[in-house]
């Protein structure tokens, strides 16, 4: 970093400017404009203006202003400039009122020597430099987040910026009108309470049937944030998204028909669907079957093996199994059930389970 070479000092004490300008001078610093008081510097500011000093020293004990009244003239006027104040002993105290002021530092008159000004002159200029610096970087960082937000703003479709938790952080126009709330209604909130995803690709807008198209596209590699596309479905999308829901509808109508009891298990091992044939035969409503693990319904259901490990036994063999297994009855007695497993196929995971009761019932002690 280069140094300070070029100072105006204003002083009044004809001895003390002629000390400091040589101990200055010494130290590689020019003092290329010396003011008396500082109605002086007021008058030939303007023309400072086209070439600035490094610094400023200035004597606050000046015939015309005095204090801090003589610090906040100058400093009015040397924004980005670092300014030195010397001071008495007496008023060491306006010290810290100096710094809150902008001040760069402060010197005691009586403690003065040439290393000390040396350094304090040398630091003060390269904490400027610094905060000089660190402007300019705040200035090009907002520029470019103002830049970055009218790109975003501009963006066709519905845009959202997505925290690491998923809450949002920046919406556009366009997801603004697509959601019905105003972006300040919108950051902080989860997406999940505006957008439910029902299928890769496709969501729905929370409250309503409107199907909408959804795309998260991860930021860089150090950056959690998420972008999140929507936007309306076109007619095609529409026909797709219908055609899924309906494929799905006519699963489930299908299960729903089957004489045999049916139940679907999901990757975990727990029940998320159960056809009324399966209702009637256990005995219990619906609701208190789905989200029950299956080994807490059938008996043994495979001897030995965790259902991740079922699973993975059930793979090897082909993706079927059948035997005999036994099912908690609601009259605390067990059945004897022909028992059909099987793997659900991708991109769906989990089991198909049909029963068939084969045996009467056995008391349970």
């Amino acid at each position: 970093m280069r140094r300070a070479t070029r100072l105006i000092l204003i002083s009044g004490e004809e001895g003390l400017e002629a000390q400091l300008s040589s101990w200055l001078e010494r130290a590689g610093v020019q003092v290329c404009e010396r003011f008396p008081s500082l109605q002086a510097l007021i008058t030939h500011w303007h023309a400072l203006e086209a070439d600035p000093p490094d610094l400023v020293l200035v004597d606050l004990n000046l015939p015309d202003y005095q204090g801090l009244d003589a610090f906040a003239e100058v400093k009015v006027r040397a924004i980005n400039i670092p300014v030195v104040a010397l001071i008495d002993r007496s008023e060491a105290m306006l010290g810290p009122h100096l710094l809150q002021m902008g001040a760069a530092d402060y010197l005691l008159r009586d403690a003065l020597s040439a290393p000390l000004l040396e350094h304090v002159v040398q630091r003060a200029w390269e904490r400027q430099q610094v905060q000089n610096n660190l402007s300019e970087y705040l200035q090009e960082l907002y520029a470019s987040e103002a830049r970055f937000r009218a790109i975003l703003q501009h963006y066709p479709d519905g845009l959202l910026i997505l925290d690491a938790e998923g809450r949002i952080l920046m919406a556009n126009d366009e997801a603004q009108q697509l959601l019905g709330y105003q972006e300040a209604q919108l950051v902080g909130q989860p997406l999940e309470a505006f957008v439910r995803e029902e299928a890769p690709g496709f969501a729905r807008l929370t409250g309503t049937s409107d199907p909408i198209r959804l795309q998260v596209i991860p930021c860089e590699e150090d950056d959690p944030c998420r972008l999140v596309l929507l936007r309306p479905l076109t007619e095609s999308e529409r026909q797709e998204m219908a055609a899924s829901t309906a494929a799905q509808t006519l699963a489930e109508i299908i299960l729903e028909v089957l004489d045999e009891a049916v139940l679907v298990a999901d990757g975990e091992g727990r029940v998320v669907y159960a056809n009324q044939a399966a209702v009637a035969l256990m005995g219990k409503p619906h609701r208190q079957l789905t989200g029950r693990p299956l080994n807490g319904m059938l008996t043994a259901l495979m001897p030995g093996e965790r259902f991740d490990r079922l699973i993975s036994w059930l793979e090897l063999q082909g993706g079927v199994w059948q035997g005999v297994r036994q099912l908690e009855s609601e009259q605390s007695s067990l059945q004897i059930y022909q028992l059909q497993l099987r793997l659900l196929p991708a991109p769906a995971t989990g089991l198909l389970i049909v029963l068939r009761p084969i045996g009467g019932a056995v008391s349970v002690e």
